[in-house]
């Protein structure tokens, strides 16, 4: 499977920390993944992730703050109910739940924000997409 672009969307107060902190130590990760920072997963909606789909991204991680240590208070229950609203979604549309995840990184963490990014990427080169996009 060509995994050219993989979204990862990523928590501003926790995980972006985490991204920042492999950059600083030169960390190198998949050329396909592109980040984008967001002030809270819990401010998502199902509505972005399937506009990755649409426009062609072959994987949607969420990388989000830690149990507790949410900026927002309400930010992890929020990012776990759009999380749980969207896989249903994708799998109406016959989208392979494996194309969508959400995890967890630490503030300052590279190493661990590698290593899930990485990971989602490789896993994704093991299953085959479907040869047609979403049309929504």
């Amino acid at each position: 499977m060509n995994t050219d672009k993989v979204l990862v969307f990523t928590c501003n107060w926790s995980a972006y920390h985490g991204l920042e902190s492999a950059g600083v130590n030169h960390q190198a990760y998949s050329a396909a993944i592109h980040p984008i920072k967001v002030m809270c997963l819990g401010r998502l909606g199902p509505g972005f992730i399937l506009k990755a789909f649409e426009h062609g991204a072959a994987g949607v991680l969420l990388l989000g703050c830690p149990p507790g240590e949410c900026h927002y208070d309400f930010g992890n229950n929020r990012a776990e109910e759009m999380f749980t609203v969207t896989s249903d979604l994708l799998h109406q549309l016959g989208v392979s739940n494996k194309r969508l995840q959400m995890d967890r990184v630490t503030a300052g963490d590279g190493d661990t924000w590698v290593e899930k990014a990485q990971s989602f990427v490789d896993g994704l080169n093991k299953n085959q997409r479907p040869p047609a996009l979403l049309e929504l």
